[in-house]
């Protein structure tokens, strides 16, 4: 998804203004960084996530910043890429006990990340390949088979076209010694409901509503426990298998995402 598409995508109806708001692209000028849009978004890469406006005292209630996915620890010196940490997930079951999440957390870090879906492996009998799914937002009105076809936005409607997946996460920024700023995210997640259980255990915290979305971005008014407490799997979700390539986070290419049938 790109930029653009990520903005119509996110747009908000703003209740003080009454009227529908597109959230403000802000990049950091000190990050050295830059969002590339991919089917294939693997930890390390960069995808924007949604923050709230009043971490920069924007006048626009929400931010959309391009961030790497995998938190970089704070603690952490030298090159981002060798911490050795699994900090793409964060589970939340022990978040507030984390030594790495729970600072962020206490500090109103929340952030909403903005993707076409995710992928999740389904394990097999010993000795097979996991089989690759692709996990999205159930679509309306459009072909639910496609959730990148293209529909062209109504400005001052509610619909979007595709209906984008929003998934609660944490971010944290990091600085290097040249003093170039880093931000990056961690993925929520939880115990799987009936509807992915099949598919993998664990499952992201899917924001489904607009009033989820902005319970978990207003740290102002939110408390940190509030906002987790309205965390719940959801069952909003369908999903296809794809083809392998996905498994090389190096494939970038479209057909990452798209259906295939199963022999």
């Amino acid at each position: 998804m790109c930029k653009e598409d990520c903005i119509k995508a996110t747009r908000y109806y703003d209740e003080a203004k009454q009227n529908y708001e597109s959230p403000e692209w802000y990049e950091s000028p000190n990050c050295p960084m830059k969002f590339n849009p991919s089917p294939n978004i693997a930890p390390t890469d960069i995808s924007p996530v949604l923050i709230s406006g009043d971490h920069y005292n924007k006048e626009t209630k929400r931010v959309l910043q391009p961030m790497m996915f995998g938190m970089i620890p704070h603690w952490h010196k030298g090159d981002y890429k060798t911490h050795k940490l699994s900090t793409n997930n964060c589970r939340i079951e022990g978040i507030n006990s984390s030594k790495l999440f729970n600072i962020p957390l206490k500090l109103g870090q929340r952030c909403v990340v903005v993707c076409d879906g995710y992928y999740e492996w389904q394990a097999k009998n010993s000795g097979q390949s996991k089989q690759p799914y692709f996990v999205y937002t159930s679509q309306k009105n459009i072909q639910e088979k496609d959730p990148n076809c293209p529909e062209k936005l109504d400005e001052d409607s509610t619909e979007h076209g595709p209906t984008v997946l929003m998934m609660a996460g944490l971010y944290d920024k990091w600085t290097n010694i040249k003093g170039e700023e880093f931000f990056s995210y961690s993925v929520i997640t939880m115990e799987s409901n009936n509807t992915l259980s099949w598919l993998h255990h664990r499952m992201p915290a899917i924001l489904q509503s607009e009033e989820d979305i902005s319970k978990w971005l207003d740290f102002k008014h939110v408390g940190s426990d509030d906002a987790l407490q309205h965390l719940r799997p959801v069952e909003c979700v369908t999903w296809h298998p794809v083809s392998t390539l996905v498994n090389n986070s190096k494939n970038k290419d479209t057909k990452c995402n798209k259906p295939i049938d199963l022999k």
